[in-house]
């Protein structure tokens, strides 16, 4: 390599002159995975790059080898291989395999680990996307599996010099494997005060349904066996629980259940006064006085007349959209995975999910939150990061998309988690 600075922008026209003009159906990388391999390629053209990534990230601790870009088309193609001595074991093949936004499962894996001879130091290095990670999965000693994610921390601490170009490699690896949010509906939608007001709303509704019959407030999701935006209490097991959701028949808040599969519309809107919040009471009320009918596998609901304001078609579409903004996986894929086990309550005043930068972790930890005060003129998303309470109010023009609105957050985390 050059004894020029390392540079994003070489690095990245590196990755660009990898990727075919035209891909081929049977090709064996996406034109994401080929650009993430040129630019792969591109740092480990510096021996101090090769050692740091043979060692942290390959776990091999003999002599540093030199990589190259396979000249092998067929489904089976490494994307980088490298002859590497194993210790007692001779000179072994390390292949490496770059997952984005292609396809890789156990039978993908099986075919790569075939292509190899037959040789006991034979090793296969799969980086993929952190939000893939349950996934793909095999059980082979010769088989490493690690993230793109991980591949950032490990690499921008031993290779300090090419730090900043190791995060943008990463970022790219896990960002491209999300695809983009495509609502038909624009962020505009958010700026509408009695949208925003009527939104708000139905959340507290939510909150008292979840208190009087949960005992406490609901919650998103960070588990991993729910990839979407969950806003819930109970309902993962096979108990019932709460969660408010799509809207059918003016209802988004819903009894479910999910072994078996059930759901059960309260029919509770929007609770405009204090006799509808009255009705609603009464309704959750009684249902939380019948025996056991959290785990009652033959439970039935029959609810009635609909209480309270239905919600309309704009407020499907403002929570929508929202739950773009709030789904882990976008944010997993922008580096900013949901905190396990230390999601927020919903408030009175805030819709929030918490979130950090395994990758940054002195920039501690972060909220993307709706409200956050007495009086909600928008539904605009905020950024906080919760060390020092500094805040981006995200702003929306009514030429914004979807995929605007969910980059804009992204970028404000982004900025929160490297700046002072």
């Amino acid at each position: 390599m050059s004894t020029a600075q390392p540079s994003v922008g070489r690095m990245i026209a590196s990755g660009l002159a990898a990727v075919p003009a035209v891909n081929r159906k049977d090709a064996p990388r996406t034109r994401h995975e080929a650009m993430a391999r040129g630019m792969l390629d591109h740092l480990l053209r510096d021996r101090r790059a090769r050692r740091a990534f043979t060692r942290r990230i390959a776990r091999i601790d003999t002599e540093v080898p030199t990589f190259r870009t396979t000249t092998r088309t067929g489904p089976t193609a490494f994307d980088l291989i490298a002859q590497a001595p194993a210790e007692g074991k001779g000179e072994g093949t390390l292949g490496v395999k770059l997952v984005v936004d292609g396809e890789m499962d156990a039978e993908r894996i099986r075919e790569l680990l075939d292509g190899f001879r037959d040789h006991p130091g034979n090793r296969l290095l799969l980086v993929i996307p952190r939000s893939r990670r349950q996934e793909i999965a095999a059980d082979d000693d010769r088989l490493r599996i690690v993230t793109w994610a991980q591949v950032v921390k490990r690499m921008s601490a031993k290779d300090e010099e090419r730090a900043e170009l190791w995060r943008a490699l990463g970022e790219f690896g896990e960002n491209e494997a999300v695809p983009d949010a495509h609502q038909p509906v624009s962020p505009a939608v958010l700026l509408d005060r009695e949208v925003t007001e009527e939104f708000r709303a139905h959340l507290q509704a939510m909150l008292l349904v979840s208190r009087e019959l949960m005992g406490r407030a609901p919650r998103f999701s960070s588990s991993r066996s729910h990839p979407r935006a969950w806003l819930h209490v109970g309902g993962s097991t096979g108990d019932l629980g709460v969660e408010l959701d799509a809207v059918e028949d003016g209802s988004a808040i819903w009894l479910v259940g999910s072994r078996p599969t059930r759901s059960f519309s309260l029919g509770i809107g929007a609770l405009p006064d204090e006799t509808a919040r009255a009705d609603a009471e009464k309704r959750v009320r009684a249902i939380a006085a019948r025996d056991d009918w959290r785990h009652d596998p033959d439970f039935a609901l029959e609810t009635g007349p609909f209480i309270g304001t239905p919600a309309t078609r704009t407020i499907e579409d403002a929570r929508s959209l929202l739950w773009e903004v709030l789904d882990p996986a976008r944010l997993e894929g922008a580096g900013f995975p949901l905190v396990p086990r230390q999601q927020p309550d919903l408030e009175e005043n805030r819709l929030a999910v918490r979130v950090h930068a395994p990758g940054i972790p002195r920039s501690g930890t972060f909220l993307v939150s709706i409200g956050g005060s007495s009086t909600w003129r928008t539904l605009l998303p905020r950024v906080t990061r919760e060390y020092d309470g500094r805040t981006y109010v995200i702003q929306a023009k009514k030429t914004d998309t979807a995929q605007d609105l969910v980059s804009a957050v992204h970028k404000a985390l982004r900025s929160l988690a490297t700046k002072p």
